[in-house]
């Protein structure tokens, strides 16, 4: 005897919001957050039958890489409020808030505190007839909401 079909009405469903002041910057092609430290080996000089005695972790660095498609309206570049020509010009951080939407109803949201921009990139693919800008920045604190 088989198991009754699965009945499922809800669905798991993202939503970033890139904001600045106040404002959204638009839907995103791609949203790749990142976290890294530097780990430092701990080892004992002229013993080799014990390479490593211990591991011991360093500072973490969080980064994004976003990708959006490039449209008629503000390119992503402009609404962080930059020339399209660069981003030498930068003058204040911003906010980057995602939010996941939980079957439930639930929300879990992150604030990704302070960004700055590092890298400013543009694609354009001959293709598919599509222009898509990629951004790194850098993220100055991460803070996880509670429901």
């Amino acid at each position: 005897m088989g198991l009754p079909p699965a009945e499922t009405s809800s669905v798991v469903y993202y939503a970033y919001d890139v904001k600045i002041d106040g404002k959204n910057v638009g839907t995103l092609q791609n949203f790749s957050p990142t976290s890294n430290r530097a780990l430092e080996r701990i080892r004992e000089i002229a013993h080799s039958a014990v390479d490593t005695i211990e591991i011991t972790p360093g500072r973490t660095d969080s980064s994004i890489t976003i990708e959006k498609l490039e449209l008629y309206n503000k390119s992503l570049i402009e609404a962080l409020g930059y020339d399209p020509s660069g981003v030498a010009d930068l003058e204040s951080s911003f906010d980057i808030i995602e939010v996941m939407h939980r079957p439930d109803g639930t929300k879990r949201t992150i604030i990704y505190d302070r960004c700055w921009v590092e890298t400013y990139g543009k694609t354009v693919n001959l293709t598919t007839i599509s222009v898509t800008e990629n951004v790194t920045v850098q993220v100055t604190n991460i803070i996880i909401k509670p429901e």
